[in-house]
């Protein structure tokens, strides 16, 4: 998983003090339509997001009994793979996030003039990456997107880059390059009310939309369950509900 989420991401790595409970806030997504940034599209936000849903899908490097041999891999901590108990690994491990809430921002019909406001989905996505004693080394790679219900994903459309401005962390928008069309995250099907980590889902499917060296113009298909063989390589389970107006 560690080399498919690196496929997407052209960040380089960079030792950090990073945590989640620390340095998640209003402030780290300062610069995020709905959370921070007051307009979405050229549109102006007219109702911010106060509540955040954080979901998490964590790996770790874990031996497995492989032709009478030990061998390690990285796997989910939800996977279905057989793993060793008797030895650990003391290697890199990953926490990827994804993060939903919703806001309101106001458009305008061209033809009559009059106004209209939208609710609309939204979700950030970001990677922490670990080493074996536990530092963080890394944030990458990181997303905006928008969830569309309707067909069960979300696009990410935005890339995002770790900054820090006065010794803290914020998540800064990239420009939009115009060949760049994104990533689509599927099925997404968020829990209605989570309580607990037992509220979770599969990301059965990731889709790079950008030309690549593979396919071309064609758009790469990650199918996670047959690469990994493992129907829980990329399972998300609620953690919090983070308050901003607090």
């Amino acid at each position: 998983m560690f080399a498919l989420i690196a496929a997407l991401s052209s960040c380089m790595e960079q030792k950090i003090l990073f945590t989640f409970k620390n340095d998640v806030n209003r402030n780290f997504f300062k610069e995020i339509p709905g959370l921070g940034a007051v307009t979405y599209n050229g549109n102006p936000v007219v109702q911010k997001a106060n509540n955040v849903e954080v979901y998490i899908s964590s790996f770790s490097e874990k031996y497995i009994e492989k032709d009478h041999l030990l061998e390690y891999t990285e796997l989910n901590d939800s996977t279905k793979i057989p793993f060793v108990s008797y030895r650990e690994v003391e290697g890199y491990s990953q926490d990827l996030y994804l993060l939903k809430y919703e806001f309101i921002y106001s458009g305008t019909n061209k033809k009559t003039g009059k106004s209209f406001d939208f609710p609309i989905q939204a979700a950030v996505f970001f990677s922490v990456k670990h080493h074996g004693s536990g530092n963080t080394i890394g944030i990458t790679p990181c997303y905006f997107g928008i969830i569309n219900e309707d067909d069960s994903l979300i696009a990410f459309e935005t890339m995002l880059t770790l900054k820090k401005d006065k010794g803290h962390f914020y998540l800064k928008l990239l420009k939009r390059n115009k060949k760049m069309t994104g990533v689509a995250f599927m099925p997404v099907v968020f829990p209605t009310n989570p309580q607990t980590p037992e509220d979770k889902f599969n990301i059965e499917k990731i889709v790079r939309l950008d030309a690549n060296k593979v396919g071309g113009h064609k758009p790469l298909v990650f199918d996670i369950s047959n690469i990994f063989h493992d129907t829980n390589a990329l399972q998300f389970h609620y953690r919090n509900t983070l308050h901003l107006n607090q």
